[in-house]
């Protein structure tokens, strides 16, 4: 399960407490796809409350809709303290245009600072 909130009409969050495997992508990428019909580029913020972090499959996912929205997402703010997760984002960082930061859940204020700037 992931709760969502806005910023502002360009900023989106999720909150999730649960691994994001292929299908939470696929819900959380639904919601990002509805937002783009409204604004673009967005500014996205995912906080991982579970620390279970990404499957592959997921990670896989996401990228590919990355390189099809490539000019659709602007800052990507990834707030986890599981290490793979962030190693995985900062490795994403490479492959698609977006600035994708990793932060610590203790750095989340920090986070939502920088999504927003």
């Amino acid at each position: 399960m992931e709760k969502t909130f806005e910023f502002a009409e360009n900023v989106v969050g999720f909150l999730i407490n649960e691994e994001i495997d292929q299908e939470k992508v696929e819900e959380i990428l639904s919601k990002i796809r509805d937002r783009l019909e409204v604004v673009s580029p967005i500014y996205l913020y995912i906080e991982d409350e579970s620390d279970e972090g990404i499957s592959l499959g997921g990670f896989l996912k996401a990228v590919k809709f990355h390189f099809s929205h490539s000019k659709d997402m602007k800052k990507i703010a990834i707030v986890t303290d599981d290490k793979l997760f962030k190693k995985s984002m900062e490795m994403k960082d490479f492959v698609v245009p977006a600035d994708v930061k990793s932060f610590e859940r203790k750095e989340r204020m920090k986070a939502m600072n920088w999504v927003m700037i």
